[in-house]
């Protein structure tokens, strides 16, 4: 972390490098427009929607329809959320449904990104199982209506009446997750899940982070689309850490970044740098800055946390205010990367009652 005036903070500033092996190891683009995630070359990810089976091909009826202005990012995005009939019939146990589809897949994906870590002896890395709540989102392309008919080409064999009739061609879409909750949805977490699930406060934190490069490397990805819910959530695993050992040159170059920073609450992200003091040493590029305060809570299993943030990406031009929501499953992780062959049970135990504690908290709005 590098030092910065105190005459130039009212904050913590901290400047974080990235913990990576070599680029030719890593998917920088797996999809055309996404600039800011680094995914690991064997990374996963996948579609679920609670109820329905990949063979649910003939009777099942999905509609995408243009997602209200609260997921949106700006008033011009074209986005499509998906609507079930009033017939769906949920799984008597849609937690359990869900654990059962993903539980494979997450130890494929936790030990494909423990036996990387491991090949690369990073040691300052941490592996971490996220649930982000939110809404998964599919678009048209440029210069196209948001509809069910432009987004698949209006093909017969997927589109009647306006209605999907095959789940599979869902997958074949261009999404992403809006992770955006309203100030509402917080509130109710505080009153409900915190005291419920035994969660204390641990910390509320106001960091201003500069970005000199991707920090985080993303393993896996599941979106699961909750039908009858308000929300849905998606799964990760990806790896983090803080470079530590820094020769003196390079401290010196990123302490002379940040000692130029200056904090204005008017721009986004809330740093600004004077003209060309954003990069240093030809090695060091300003790539983004985030504003964050985040209040973090922890239990016995699980860590919360809720973040108000910032952000403002230098290379894409995009920036905004979000307020997310995490659930780390600290100690399902501590067992996934700890254990060799961990005992299967034991997994599906701690992974069905997470699942129930986010379907009785965290997936309605009110």
């Amino acid at each position: 972390m590098s030092y910065v005036p105190p005459h130039k903070r009212h904050e913590n500033i901290a400047l974080r490098a990235s913990s990576v092996p070599p680029l030719s190891k890593l998917n920088k683009k797996p999809g055309k427009d996404d600039k800011t995630i680094i995914y690991a070359y064997d990374y996963i990810s996948r579609l679920f929607l609670v109820g329905v089976h990949d063979d649910d091909e003939d009777y099942f009826h999905l509609q995408l329809v243009p997602v209200s202005s609260e997921w949106k990012r700006d008033t011009e995005e074209k986005s499509l959320g998906i609507l079930v009939k009033s017939d769906f019939v949920k799984p008597e146990n849609p937690w359990l449904w869900v654990s059962e589809k993903v539980e494979d897949v997450l130890i494929l994906g936790f030990g494909r990104a423990k036996k990387m870590l491991l090949s690369y002896r990073s040691e300052q890395v941490k592996l971490r199982l996220i649930f982000r709540f939110g809404k998964i989102l599919f678009h048209s392309e440029p210069g196209t209506p948001p509809s069910t008919n432009n987004l698949l080409y209006g093909s017969s064999e997927t589109v009647r009446d306006g209605l999907l009739t095959k789940v599979s061609a869902l997958k074949k879409l261009k999404k992403s997750f809006q992770t955006n909750v309203p100030k509402s949805y917080v509130e109710n977490i505080g009153y409900k899940a915190v005291p419920d699930m035994g969660f204390s406060i641990e910390e509320t934190k106001e960091l201003y982070l500069v970005k000199t490069d991707l920090n985080v490397l993303r393993h896996l990805v599941l979106d699961i689309s909750c039908l009858d819910q308000d929300l849905d959530m998606r799964l990760m695993v990806d790896s983090k850490r803080t470079l530590t050992n820094l020769s003196e040159n390079e401290i010196k170059s990123l302490k002379e970044l940040t000692d130029s920073a200056v904090i204005d609450p008017n721009v986004k992200g809330g740093l600004k740098w004077p003209l060309g003091k954003s990069s240093c040493a030809d090695r060091y590029n300003v790539c983004g800055v985030w504003h964050t305060v985040t209040t973090t809570y922890r239990n016995q299993t699980l860590k919360l946390q809720i973040t108000d943030a910032d952000r403002y990406d230098f290379r894409t031009g995009v920036g905004g205010t979000t307020r997310e929501v995490d659930l780390k499953l600290k100690a399902l992780s501590a067992i996934l990367l700890k254990e060799e062959n961990v005992e299967r049970k034991c997994v599906s135990d701690m992974l069905n009652d997470c699942l129930k504690a986010v379907w009785d908290y965290f997936l309605k709005l009110v």
